[in-house]
């Protein structure tokens, strides 16, 4: 005989399947919980009361990955969220105005060495735009509508969205500028350098380093470009930066020449359906401009 449902068993809301959604997306329980800004033992709690409430388990504990239950509901989640994110850019595409909000994001090298002066020049120049920019080293979901522009540094632009290559991320090898390393060594195997941990070990720069650079030289890793920057102005070793950081920040000097094999593309990218909006257009425009007058500083012959 049915026993029927679990004891406290109710309707599944948006909250229960975004929980369900977010772990699913991130692959652990701490990611997760610091995406939806909520605690490690709060987000376990509730995932236990909606366990307990389904009468089954969503997920499987080690490693944590989905059972056939968790994987109906992260469908369900899934569906809802692309309707939610739907009707939101057919509302807002409605909107005729050059003025309003806009969403930008880049990661913390872009954000902090080459957009500055071009945002101080987007906001003189288009009035009544107000722009807001998410610094994260993260794909942004332009699709989930978290930014309406992304500048991302990539080969490979993911295949949903829409836009164009707007420069060339040269990078080469830079030292502190009190330094007086052997020119004719270079480029400097043989000395101390500043290198990259896991967040970074698979990126280009992470990996050159691991084909050139014996283990025994490097004596500091850093997570970020940035952190990588700021260490090899201090003195501990010499490391790779993009030209445009290289040739910004005070107190470094590059001692190589751009490295061919690690130019990557700079995208300026779109969700197709953002690009209806007349200010999104407008932006996308005068980002692109004025990314063009970088091309110097990213090649590195600025």
């Amino acid at each position: 005989m049915n026993a029927g449902p679990p004891s406290g068993a109710g309707a599944l809301n948006w909250d229960d399947l975004r929980i369900v959604l977010t772990i699913a997306e991130h692959g652990t329980l701490s990611a997760a919980a610091a995406h939806l800004f909520i605690s490690h033992p709060t987000l376990s709690r509730r995932l236990q009361q909606l366990e307990r409430r389904l009468g089954t388990r969503l997920f499987k504990r080690t490693p944590l990955r989905l059972t056939a239950a968790g994987e109906e509901v992260r469908e369900l989640a899934l569906s809802m969220r692309e309707r939610v994110t739907t009707l939101e850019r057919s509302i807002a595409g409605r909107d005729t105005q050059q003025a309003g909000l806009v969403r930008l994001t880049a990661p913390d090298a872009v954000a902090e060495y080459l957009l500055p002066d071009i945002l101080a020049t987007l906001c003189r120049e288009l009035p009544g735009l107000t722009i807001e920019l998410v610094v994260s080293n993260q794909v942004v979901s332009l699709a989930q509508g978290a930014a309406d522009i992304a500048l991302r540094v990539t080969a490979n632009p993911t295949d949903t969205l829409r836009g164009r290559p707007v420069g060339t991320v040269d990078m080469a090898v830079y030292a502190a500028q009190d330094r007086e390393p052997d020119r004719a060594a270079a480029p400097f195997f043989d000395t101390d350098w500043v290198g990259f941990d896991a967040a970074l070990a698979c990126s280009g720069p992470g990996t050159w380093i691991s084909q050139h650079v014996p283990e025994r030289n490097v004596r500091f890793r850093a997570n970020t470009l940035l952190g990588a920057a700021q260490a090899i102005r201090s003195g501990i070793g010499i490391g790779l930066l993009p030209c445009f950081v290289g040739g910004s920040l005070p107190g470094l000097m590059r001692i190589s020449e751009p490295l061919p094999s690690l130019a990557v593309p700079l995208w300026l990218l779109f969700h197709p359906e953002a690009a209806e909006l007349p200010r999104v257009r407008r932006t996308c425009e005068a980002l692109a401009n004025q990314l063009k007058d970088k091309a110097p500083l990213l090649a590195g012959t600025a």
